[in-house]
């Protein structure tokens, strides 16, 4: 049996598959970010989220994880998941390849993520050839929940957005500025508290203000990234919520600069699980 596992900073997905009959056992935890994240919470998620009887028939797991982005990041993941495995092979991936995979499989292409954060690389069907740095919450995450969230909360904050929308934010997160600050400043996740707003863009999906954050957002990443790479006519396949959720104005984004889209897959587990059905290990 071999476990894979897709983890964004908000949650993350696991399925465990039978290699032989191709059945399979599906979970879902908090995510697990290494940069957020420490070791022991890790382990402890697994375990509690994977009945034992389970893990003990675990031969490799492959988990594809934001935040795995570097040696240290990853030897996180790598040592929690050793020490509630014994008897496991873990490799630890970026998410990023996972999106790669997923949404590419062994086919060339652009591949992004518009989810809690974002990022994007073109890959060649079998490895990424490049990526634009991330730059994470703080500093980047363009086109992502998180950039949605943080233009929202501002918006309200400085009264630029529509009365009926600055109304229903305060009524259904009880708004209060010091508390936005609190939670931003100083909780341990604030890019999951600051995309929990992503949402009221459903809501008012018809208003202008609404359509013109979208496109501002959207068009900020094909910007920052899309734009950069070679092969621009290659397929732009995105992966993740807010993606999916606002298929219809990343599309428009996409027409705007002259850029084919591929495919929209909210969550790239069940492309991942294919791959490594089909042996085709890196």
């Amino acid at each position: 049996m071999i476990c894979i596992a897709d983890s964004g900073s908000t949650k993350t997905d696991w399925v465990l598959v039978d290699e032989k009959n191709g059945d399979e056992q599906r979970f879902v935890s908090m995510g697990l970010n290494p940069f957020y994240v420490h070791q022991k919470k890790i382990e402890e998620v697994f375990r509690s989220t994977i009945p034992q009887e389970l893990i003990d028939q675990i031969k490799a797991i492959h988990f594809y994880g934001a935040g795995c982005s570097n040696e240290k990041r990853n030897q996180i993941v790598n040592y929690a998941l050793s020490n509630a495995t014994s008897s496991s092979s873990v490799f630890v991936y970026h998410d990023l390849l996972g999106a790669a995979r997923a949404a590419c499989q062994f086919n060339q292409g652009v591949a992004s993520i518009l989810g809690t954060g974002s990022n994007s690389c073109l890959y060649d069907g079998m490895n990424v050839l490049d990526n634009v740095d991330n730059l994470g919450f703080v500093l980047g995450d363009e086109g992502s929940g998180g950039h949605i969230g943080k233009e929202l909360i501002r918006a309200r904050c400085y009264r630029e957005m529509p009365d009926e929308i600055a109304d229903h934010i305060d009524a259904a997160y009880k708004f209060d500025k010091d508390e936005i600050l609190d939670h931003v400043y100083h909780d341990p996740l604030p890019n999951t508290f600051v995309a929990s707003f992503a949402p009221i863009c459903s809501e008012f999906r018809s208003s202008e203000f609404i359509q013109n954050l979208l496109h501002d957002v959207f068009t900020e990443f094909v910007r920052k990234h899309l734009l950069k790479y070679d092969h621009s006519d290659w397929p732009h396949h995105f992966l993740g919520s807010i993606a999916c959720e606002f298929e219809t104005e990343l599309r428009q984004v996409l027409r705007e600069f002259n850029l084919t889209p591929g495919i929209f897959e909210r969550k790239p587990i069940n492309a991942l699980v294919k791959y490594h059905l089909n042996d085709h290990e890196v």
